[in-house]
């Protein structure tokens, strides 16, 4: 076989993305080993080779948010193969390597390191010409900005990744969390009336999906909202919902739900059930390797 020429391999890597935005895992690890395959044969070109590194990384990230208890693999391995290389990032690889360190960082809690490479991210935004491209990036500037309750924020980059998401059937999953950070903002600004809605059509479209991890997502979200609202009827459906389907995939989102199961049942006087769901939740917490609420369940256990 003669040598591959670099664009075709690029192009590849590029397809290869598309997967790994969509959460098409059996599609993503067929073209993955494909392009290892061609990197063999291909013309030496460093900028792919790269741009392979950085999709490497950013498709252990993708496995870990499908499956979270699979996190097997240390990312930080791949960061540091492309920083020994990163004198010779340009352009569209500067925007991508500063965009997936931020996924990182924030996938470790550190919103301020974490929102300093998005920065970085965004002042290359103009080499990226692709508009779904362009909403990956908005949706996750939303999603960090909802995490440190900069809310006005969040909901000015959520609406521009949103219709982006929202002409392109194919994404549904992205336009579901879209859905998810749209009703976070309401809640913080206790606007419950308007992320109800929000929360609804998401948790249905999950449904629909055949998606578990994200239903299980909605199922809590909702619990949430109707908890904040002192709908705990409600809210503990919605949470043994969720812990039931949390349980059956091995979702880390049960140790939320045992949590807020077990101060709910406390409040209501049905001592015998809480101290139940605390010493569930604080076993998931310690799988999980969860020690915050390994703490918040020994405190509310006292």
């Amino acid at each position: 076989m003669g040598t591959i020429a670099a664009p075709v391999v690029g192009q590849k890597i590029n397809e290869w993305y598309r997967h790994i935005k969509r959460l098409n895992v059996t599609d993503a690890e067929i073209l993955r080993n494909e392009v290892k395959n061609e990197l063999d044969l291909m013309e030496e070109d460093e900028q792919v080779v790269l741009y392979f590194q950085l999709m490497e990384f950013r498709h252990e990230q993708m496995l870990e948010y499908v499956n979270p208890s699979k996190n097997t693999v240390n990312k930080a391995d791949y960061l540091r193969a492309v920083e020994g290389e990163g004198k010779r990032l340009t352009g569209i690889m500067e925007y991508y390597f500063n965009f997936f360190r931020g996924m990182y960082e924030f996938s470790k809690g550190e919103y301020i390191k974490a929102i300093t490479f998005y920065r970085y991210a965004e002042r290359k935004l103009d080499k990226v010409a692709d508009e779904l491209e362009r909403a990956e990036f908005f949706f996750k500037m939303a999603e960090i900005f909802y995490h440190m309750k900069q809310t006005h924020l969040s909901m000015y980059y959520v609406e521009q990744a949103y219709h982006a998401y929202k002409a392109n059937s194919i994404y549904q999953v992205r336009l579901i969390q879209c859905r998810f950070v749209i009703a976070g903002n309401y809640d913080d600004l206790v606007s419950y009336e308007k992320a109800l809605p929000h929360l609804k059509l998401a948790l249905q479209e999950s449904i629909e999906l055949g998606h578990d991890y994200i239903t299980t997502e909605g199922l809590l979200n909702l619990g949430n909202c109707f908890n904040k609202q002192d709908d705990v009827a409600k809210a503990t459906v919605y949470y043994q919902r969720a812990l039931e389907l949390g349980e059956k995939i091995g979702a880390k989102e049960v140790v939320q739900a045992c949590y807020d199961l077990a101060i709910i049942f406390f409040k209501q006087g049905r001592k015998e059930e809480a101290l139940d769901y605390c010493v569930k939740g604080k076993s998931y917490a310690e799988k999980y390797d969860d020690y915050m609420f390994v703490d918040l369940f020994n405190v509310l256990h006292e």
